[in-house]
């Protein structure tokens, strides 16, 4: 009887398992890297060893290769990058990942030894800032210097230190947010992630444009920038601060406008020293004549222009209409820009 009744509810529990398939891992995330994770879910660039996991695990040596050649081969197809690779071939025992073969032809990393990779092992934060670094070299990104010195900066490899320099100011890596970087801490899966998000957006949204005889204008999700014909850049602002910014001339130099996020004013750069020269009330419309700055406000719902001279003086505050403006000779055409 007691046989019969247990072979009874095995049969239950079989059919009803069957009946109900097993569910999948739920991803565990921060909340800060839900917007992060989305993307490169959408860009299809999340190895399927890491894609169901606990995503603020740390990341190993070959997860963290075979993540970043997804971003590379993607990238590259999305922007028309050529793929090229040496003809240097890895020798090692611990690993035949075909990722971790193909950024060694690309140059972008390298073995603990020339033998050895310790693909299970975690990858360090300056480790990782070291192929990001390549990585963003790889293809073709323009890199910008981080001025900030971290509190531990002596405790990072000297093989390492320029890349953490390199990729933090591209906003592709950060510190601590207690002023270190961590060198020898390990990097998360969500982290990486992050990175690789930012390795896409650091390409130029457009093809660059011209602002004058020598220089060109292009932006990406983290940095606005002037470079000269040859690339190299001369100035630079943060797209965390700015939301957008417009070029003029003042008769003798290229200044740029750059409008605050959030807020109704805008910074005018000298391009030239790169200093900040003062702030205007109002988001800059354009200028006239070389001499009036057009600034406007929305105020309940309304558009109002204010005028400011190119020495930063304010001559009309920003409550008055187009027409105004207009009638007093402040700009040269009836309608609004």
């Amino acid at each position: 009887m007691k046989k019969t009744f247990v072979a009874a509810a095995l049969s239950v529990m079989l059919a009803f398992s069957s009946a109900f398939p097993a569910m999948a891992a739920q991803r565990v995330n921060s909340a800060w890297a839900e917007s992060y994770i989305s993307s490169a879910d959408s860009m299809g660039i999340i190895p399927s060893a890491i894609s169901d996991i606990d995503m603020t695990r740390n990341i190993t040596r070959e997860e963290f290769c075979e993540l970043v050649y997804n971003t590379v081969i993607t990238v590259a197809k999305q922007n028309s990058i050529k793929i090229t690779y040496n003809a240097r071939e890895a020798h090692f025992y611990d690993t035949d990942s075909k990722a971790v073969m193909m950024l060694y032809r690309m140059e972008i990393i390298a073995g603990r030894t020339s033998t050895r990779f310790a693909p299970k092992e975690n990858i360090t934060r300056e480790e990782a800032a070291v192929v990001l670094d390549k990585t963003a070299e790889y293809l073709g990104l323009v890199r910008f210097t981080n001025s900030d010195r971290f509190t531990d900066s002596r405790h990072i490899s000297e093989w390492a230190y320029k890349s953490v320099n390199n990729v933090c100011g591209m906003n592709l890596m950060s510190g601590m947010g207690d002023g270190r970087f961590n060198p020898t801490g390990h990097y998360t899966v969500e982290q990486a992630i992050c990175s690789m998000i930012r390795v896409a957006g650091a390409l130029p949204k457009e093809s660059r444009e011209k602002i004058d005889s020598n220089l060109y204008y292009l932006y990406n999700d983290s940095f606005y920038w002037v470079s000269d014909a040859n690339g190299k850049v001369v100035f630079m602002l943060s797209a965390d601060r700015y939301g957008g910014v417009s070029f003029y001339s003042n008769g003798s130099e290229i200044l740029a406008f750059a409008s605050m996020k959030g807020g109704n004013s805008s910074d005018i750069y000298s391009i030239s020293s790169g200093r900040k020269l003062f702030t205007v009330n109002g988001n800059v419309c354009g200028t006239y004549a070389n001499k009036n700055i057009i600034v406007s406000a929305v105020k309940n719902g309304a558009t109002y222009y204010g005028v400011y001279s190119f020495d930063g003086k304010p001559v009309l505050s920003t409550e008055y209409s187009w027409d105004y403006l207009y009638t007093k000779g402040y700009v040269g055409t009836p309608n609004a820009w």
